[in-house]
């Protein structure tokens, strides 16, 4: 390896902080340290899901093939029913909506997703573990950055990115900087919301229970057709008082069993050994509200059983819970529109940056584009040491305002999905019911669109150009 152009240190080794150095193993003259707080990487995890958008992404990484070995459905584009919403609260229901795009839906179980991405890392990037960063320091001259560990280690980089997921270090620390930048300007105002800095973190007022359960558990159910076993992510949509649901008709769709407050959604991972099950529990009156105890926790089942009368609904939906045993729950927070990503060599990628409701399945698509953009910049010749805040400030003048836009959708497809909307479906006639669920499908079919229809590359050429002039 030549001379180095310049140290990146990334706090985090998820999704983001993978890929992030995965993008970077291309330019040998960045030299890259992955700081991640856990002893090792944990082989359990949720799944997570890749729209053709970031698919794209993967392939640009030149990780698609050992990608492909991982997900039951072929990457190859072609206009595919994705999901089928119908209503499901009664014995018998119907389907309101068919969501088409363009390119399927991957589904992975993310430890598995996280090695392919270890596997493709430059050999002489280092990942350093039990590193939890308490602080760092920069000075405006351009100067190294002085990272402080809680375990009482120091280090120093030239870049330092935060992908240390929701509860961000690195971002906490940014908003304490800007804030005293903010002071010695005069801006008060500003430097109070900064100092606020906590409350851009906010529980959305719902909780996740997960489970996995593996394929040979269900055969039986399967044999007897109680259960079609999805070969593709199925989503499925439980909302409490009145319910509705997205159910499987043919092998490419995805299941969704959709109602008021509560959501379910069903996907295969682990090349179709093993089903990723989630029931999403929303109560709107609490959004915004502290939220009380551990964030995740592994609970009985039949917390998750008394969350609505599930007797009420579709058999499919009962015969899916019963396989449920000691799910994991998890609160499920948000960031708020921050400000700015970056402060001076200082910059936020994924969760850190933008976290939001999961309910377009984006949430690790996100981090990869952060990651790639971001390392597209960074190894561009006409980056160097000296013009660093120039690439951070490209990157925050494209990415901040996509990523909140698209964290926007999530958050409205999470309020359509709990059927908060401008109507009653408990107190309708059947015909006014049918016409505003298809007028709410035709808006989460726009918000959804962008995955399959746009491409990180075009922005990322307008980012390159603007290196030029900016």
């Amino acid at each position: 390896m030549g001379a180095v152009k310049f140290r990146v240190a990334i706090c985090g080794g998820g999704i983001g902080g993978l890929s992030h150095a995965c993008a970077l193993a291309k330019y040998p003259d960045i030299s890259v340290n992955i700081y991640e707080s856990a002893a090792k990487f944990s082989p359990f995890g949720a799944g997570l899901g890749i729209w053709p958008r970031a698919w794209n992404v993967l392939c640009a990484l030149g990780v698609d093939d050992d990608m492909a070995k991982l997900t039951t459905v072929s990457p190859k584009n072609g206009r595919i029913r994705t999901f089928s919403f119908r209503k499901s609260d009664q014995s018998n229901g119907f389907t309101f909506g068919n969501l088409f795009s363009r390119g399927p839906l991957l589904t992975f179980h993310r430890p598995q997703f996280q090695q392919v991405l270890l596997k493709h890392l430059s050999p002489s990037c280092q990942i350093h573990h039990s590193k939890r960063l308490k602080s760092y320091s920069q000075s405006r001259d351009g100067g190294p950055i002085h990272l402080s560990f809680e375990d009482g280690t120091i280090a120093t980089c030239d870049v330092l990115i935060g992908a240390d997921g929701i509860r961000s270090a690195v971002r906490n620390c940014l908003l304490r900087e800007q804030a005293e930048i903010a002071r010695n300007q005069g801006r008060l105002k500003d430097e109070q919301e900064l100092l606020a800095g906590r409350d851009y973190l906010s529980w959305i007022g719902s909780v996740a229970y997960r489970a996995l359960i593996p394929v040979e558990r269900l055969k039986q159910d399967c044999d007897k057709g109680l259960l079609a076993l999805p070969t593709t992510p199925t989503m499925v949509e439980l909302f409490l008082l009145r319910g509705w649901t997205f159910v499987i008709l043919t092998i490419f769709s995805l299941s969704q069993y959709v109602g008021t407050n509560v959501h379910m959604i069903v996907y295969p991972v682990s090349k179709g050994h093993m089903v990723n099950l989630v029931v999403f529990h929303s109560q709107p009156e609490l959004q915004d509200m502290p939220y009380q105890g551990p964030w995740s926790k592994e609970v009985d089942e039949t917390e998750l059983f008394n969350i609505t009368q599930f007797e009420n609904w579709e058999p499919e939906v009962r015969n899916w819970l019963k396989y449920v045993r000691r799910p994991t729950l998890w609160a499920i927070h948000r960031v708020k529109p921050l400000p700015t990503y970056i402060s001076e060599n200082v910059v936020l990628i994924g969760d850190a940056a933008h976290a939001s409701s999961p309910h377009q399945g984006t949430g690790a698509q996100q981090a990869i584009e952060d990651a790639y953009f971001l390392a597209e910049l960074l190894g561009d010749p006409r980056t160097t040491l000296d013009t660093l805040p120039r690439a951070l400030r490209v990157y925050d003048s494209f990415r901040r305002p996509w990523t909140q836009q698209m964290s926007d959708k999530a958050n409205a497809n999470g309020r359509y999905f709990t059927l908060q909307y401008d109507f009653d479906f408990a107190k309708g006639e059947t015909a006014a019911i049918i016409d505003k669920l298809q007028e709410m499908f035709g808006l989460i079919q726009d918000e959804w669109e962008w995955c399959w229809t746009t491409t990180v590359e075009d922005s990322l050429k307008e980012a390159l150009l603007r290196l030029e002039d900016d």
